[in-house]
């Protein structure tokens, strides 16, 4: 690329070994500011810089780490990955918010939920008792029968191979290793309290039946 002494720019294209000047046109003198782009029909031409909208080249905007990209995917704090169409850039060992909704005391809150590497936390805070965390709210569009649950949690590798060395699902209450409730990855079911039906205690019904067990082996004998 060179430049000539009247500011115009010569493009060399080398696989075609062509030449083409592109020639600039300011409509105001004081209108300094000017980027190279292609027009509708390929050709190249200088096009005005349109600060108003804060349109820059290099895909950026003005004074800030927001990145756009022409698919019209946004990256903010480094360029879009993959094909995300929204990514935020959060380090690693560091807690952090990268989103929330709400009006900063209560809300929904997602970002890294560890000083030691990275686990995505999400986290949702009612504003009194009588307000969930977070609900989940699943709404079907018709009424036709399926056996598609409404709400699923689907745990894999990074394969999309079945996971085979840990558990799918856990509940925990304050403590991170402490279950609640857990789904193996089998599909069995471990509860590490009771369940109970229409305020019957399953395991005192398990109880019950284990004496009455008991009972009736000695009968046998």
């Amino acid at each position: 690329m060179d430049i000539k002494k009247d500011k115009n720019l010569l493009l060399y294209q080398f696989l075609d070994k062509s030449i083409q000047e592109v020639i600039p046109t300011f409509c105001d003198e004081n209108e300094d500011t000017k980027y190279l782009s292609r027009d509708k029909n390929g050709d190249i031409c200088w096009i005005s810089l349109d600060t108003s909208l804060n349109i820059l080249i290099n895909n950026k905007f003005k004074d800030t780490s927001i990145y756009y990209s022409n698919d019209n995917r946004i990256g903010i704090g480094r360029f879009p990955l993959f094909t995300y169409k929204i990514d935020l850039a959060v380090p690693k060992d560091t807690l952090m918010t990268a989103f929330h909704i709400g009006d900063g005391s209560f809300g929904f809150s997602m970002g890294n939920g560890t000083i030691s590497g990275f686990i995505p936390e999400i986290v949702g805070i009612g504003n009194d008792e009588n307000k969930p965390g977070i609900y989940f709210l699943g709404i079907a569009s018709n009424d036709i029968s399926s056996n598609i649950p409404l709400i699923i949690v689907d745990g894999r590798s990074t394969y999309n191979t079945a996971l085979t060395n840990r558990p799918i699902f856990g509940i925990t209450s304050e403590n991170y290793n402490k279950y609640k409730l857990i789904v193996n990855q089998n599909g069995d079911l471990e509860i590490f309290g009771d369940i109970i039906l229409e305020n019957y205690s399953l395991k005192s019904l398990i109880n019950i039946l284990k004496k009455d067990i008991e009972y009736l082996k000695t009968k046998i004998t």
